[in-house]
């Protein structure tokens, strides 16, 4: 089916549904309407139908209705957004919006989707799969936030707000058990300490037993067991003073380790056991990798931590906000990421102990951040400016395994194991930025309003580099000259920059029209930025590359629409994005490479409808259509080109395909759809609750070059639901289950391995509130 041709049934449907809005517009309200829904997303509260961006909101309550528990599986309800761990790593979620997003978790850049908690930046996509526990309400911004969320959000962003401390008492716990023995327990409690100091505590754990089994050691693989808590405190001095403080501390361990279907299991053939000591172990007299990394076994962890304070003082003339982040990062990871023919089944090259080729990392991060923010009014002008500063220091201390005995084999002498150090280095990046900020709405009448704002960005990073010592790899490069390892000297000798300055403006442009009370109409254009950065996952100079800022010039057109008696609200918008210079990741037959491969034209629609029809019956449902297509690519993928229809070296590679064409970009399907009903039947004292969701995917490709073993054909999936409540009681009970016929499709793409969804889980849970 042609992508002209979806464009046209969607069109024909929005048409049609708008028609519907009008025809019952016309009829008088006889019961209630939906909610208002109230955002963020221009640093101010307004009503969702008066913003002109792209934005998805979801309150505590429909999260809870929809089934999310984490950032992990909002996208299944926000048109032309795909996610899934990263990699190898439970606790990190690969974004795509609009085609936009990056699948590498190394700090020396960052992810095309930036995450905000609480308007603190989250840098490091390593812990982004945030647990939904305290959350008031969160919203997805579509498109490049170059102003007011300016910074790496070429793509989009994720804004979590996390639930104040109230006047009253009050608080909530829910205790749920599900598959694969899983166990949860959240809880919130907010409490008055005095007049004008209130209190409120959150806290989460949860734990599971995993749900892949290993062939080759006999484990069970992919287990959780994360822990979390968090303190907030709400300081009201004064009637026109307000300080929110908070700190959190999170305890992640999950790991999403290479696995496949197979029957009704998912199993693993990687023979790195979740035991350390492997990666130590003597390559000639000396240790293989050094440091805490050499002693971890299969798996990851990672601890975050973190300290926000927002005060904010009104004023006649406006309010300002001091608004104060600071956030810590560790991670202990090991994981193995097989071969292409090693998978399965089992052959005695699995049992090496060191996998096929494992990765082992230390990461130590540290962020602040300082924002200083002012929202005021001057007749017809409301706007908001700030100044903003942010530094980051990462400290990446890494290394490979291999195992070599697949290549030293023959049909007569079976080497199952010989290990091999690849590389070991450690690199420290360092990121300062400053930027001012200015958005001004301006009303030229009460239907025209004129959005004009601009941000400017100067950014500094810097890298250094070191080998570690004592180990095999530091004799393999000082004795036999084997590039595995590199120093800060070694980047520069091999033309690269070690000190990276950007300097960036990025405009807004909107102008928005009330055509009547109910509807909307708006159009804008946008422009995102950001940085440059390095090849961070590289174990010789030569590979560790510098590239460019990345840049996108987003245009949008839509209309907000409710009908009178507010049972139906309709948003619609279009969109098309000029992505210059896309910083890609991909896989190059030898190594994995990020440069300025190319740019990226990407157009589409989307449409997002909440209807009901009556009291106790709400539909939401959300469609997303795109074509994304890369353009101009840098010389070496253009040489590459030629090189693969001349000699057929280099296909299927980088971003080039097997024909020696630029391949479709990943991760962007032609059409994204969900719905979601839920129903209230009163039955006597109690009410039941029941709620039922479908997604759709188009076919897509999760590897960045075309690969047929990256290709996700379109898939279906269903959630269900049902909650029972006694009218009056604090107490309810919920049964349900997520992705309940256990489908299974791929979310990102290494060593021609597909890295598969979470499989189905169903659980009860237990609620109490008061």
């Amino acid at each position: 089916m042609s992508v002209t041709f979806k464009f046209s049934r969607v069109a024909v449907a929005v048409t049609a549904a708008l028609a519907t809005s009008v025809s019952m517009a016309e009829q008088p309200a006889t019961d209630s309407g939906l909610d208002t829904i109230v955002v963020t997303a221009q640093r101010r509260s307004q009503n969702l139908q008066d913003v002109p961006l792209a934005v998805s909101a979801f309150s505590a309550a429909s999260l809870e209705a929809q089934q999310i528990t984490s950032t992990l599986q909002i996208a299944r309800e926000v048109p032309n957004f795909i996610a899934g761990n990263n990699v190898g790593q439970a606790s990190a979620n690969v974004y795509y919006i609009r085609g936009l997003g990056q699948t590498q978790s190394f700090p020396t850049f960052e992810p095309q989707v930036g995450t905000y908690v609480d308007d603190i930046y989250l840098g490091r996509q390593n812990a982004n799969n945030l647990a939904l526990f305290g959350v008031s309400d969160i919203e997805v911004l579509r498109g490049p936030q170059g102003t007011l969320f300016g910074r790496n959000s070429t793509g989009g962003a994720i804004v979590v707000n996390l639930e104040k401390p109230t006047d009253n008492d009050s608080g909530s716990f829910q205790a749920a058990y599900g598959a694969f023995n899983r166990r949860e327990l959240i809880g919130s409690v907010s409490t008055p300490l005095t007049d004008t100091l209130k209190s409120r505590t959150s806290f989460f754990t949860v734990q599971d037993d995993g749900y892949v089994h290993n062939l080759t050691t006999n484990e069970t693989m992919n287990a959780t067991n994360n822990v979390g808590i968090r303190e907030a405190l709400r300081y009201n001095p004064a009637a026109n003073i307000e300080w929110n403080v908070s700190g959190d501390y999170i305890d992640n361990k999950g790991a999403n380790v290479l696995n496949t279907p197979s029957g009704s299991r998912r199993v693993s053939y990687s023979g790195l056991s979740q035991n350390g000591g492997a990666l130590a172990a003597p390559f000639f007299g000396l240790p293989l990798l050094t440091g805490a990394k050499a002693q971890l076994g299969q798996g990851v962890e990672v601890v975050s931590w973190g300290l926000m304070s927002n005060l904010k003082i009104g004023y006649e003339s406006g309010v300002l906000n001091l608004i104060t982040g600071y956030r810590g990062l560790h991670q202990l990871m090991a994981v193995d990421f097989p071969f292409p023919s090693l998978l399965g089944p089992a052959v005695p090259f699995d049992q090496s102990p060191v996998g096929q080729f494992a990765l082992a990392q230390d990461l130590h991060s540290h962020q602040f951040s300082q924002e200083v923010k002012w929202s005021g009014e001057a007749g017809k002008l409301k706007y908001t400016t700030c100044v903003f500063f942010m530094s980051e220091s990462s400290s990446n201390d890494f290394g490979a395994v291999g195992n070599f005995g697949a290549f030293l084999s023959t049909p007569d002498a079976v080497v199952a194991s010989f290990p091999f150090p690849f590389g070991e280095a450690t690199t420290v990046n360092d990121m300062r930025s400053s930027a001012v900020y200015l958005q001004g709405d301006y009303a030229f009448t009460d239907a025209m309003t004129l959005t004009v704002g601009g941000r400017y960005t100067h950014e500094t990073k810097t890298l250094t580099a070191a080998a570690d010592p004592g180990g095999a790899v530091a004799v393999l490069g000082g004795n036999f000259g084997i590039p595995t390892s590199f120093t800060t000297t070694d980047i520069q000798n091999a033309g690269f920059l070690t000190d990276l300055k950007a300097n960036e403006f990025t405009p807004r442009v909107a102008l928005q029209y009330k055509v009547d009370p109910n509807l909307m109409v708006y159009a804008s254009a946008t422009k995102g930025f950001q940085g440059g950065g390095w090849n961070g996952l590289a174990f010789k100079a030569v590979d560790f590359n510098n590239f460019a800022p990345e840049t996108v010039w987003s245009y949008e057109t839509g209309f907000r629409s409710e009908t009178a008696d507010h049972r139906v609200r309709l948003n619609v918008n279009a969109f098309y994005e000029v992505v210059k210079d896309y910083q890609l990741l991909s896989y190059n037959g030898y190594g994995f490479v990020t440069n300025n491969g190319a740019d990226m034209n990407a157009y589409g629609l989307e449409a997002e409808l909440t209807w009901r029809p009556v009291d106790r019956l709400t539909v939401e449902t959300n469609v997303g259509l795109m074509s994304a297509k890369y353009k101009n690519p840098s010389a070496i993928v253009a040489a590459q080109q030629v090189t693969c229809r001349d000699d057929g070296i280099g296909c299927e590679s980088g971003i080039v395909d097997a024909n020696g064409n630029l391949a479709t970009p990943s991760n962007t399907p032609h059409a994204t759809a969900s719905t979601h009903v839920m129903y209230a039947w009163p039955v006597g004292s109690y009410t039941i609750t029941g709620n039922v969701g479908v997604q759709y995917v188009g076919s897509d490709n999760v590897g960045t070059e075309g690969s047929r073993f990256g290709e996700n054909g379109a898939i279906t999936t269903f959630d269900a639901g049902i909650t029972a409540q006694q009218t009056g009681s604090h107490f309810s009970v919920t049964a349900e289950c997520r992705n309940c016929t256990g489908k299974n499709w791929g979310t990102s793409y290494l060593f021609s391995n597909k890295y598969w969804n979470q499989p189905g889980t169903y659980d009860l849970r237990f609620n109490y509130k008061y």
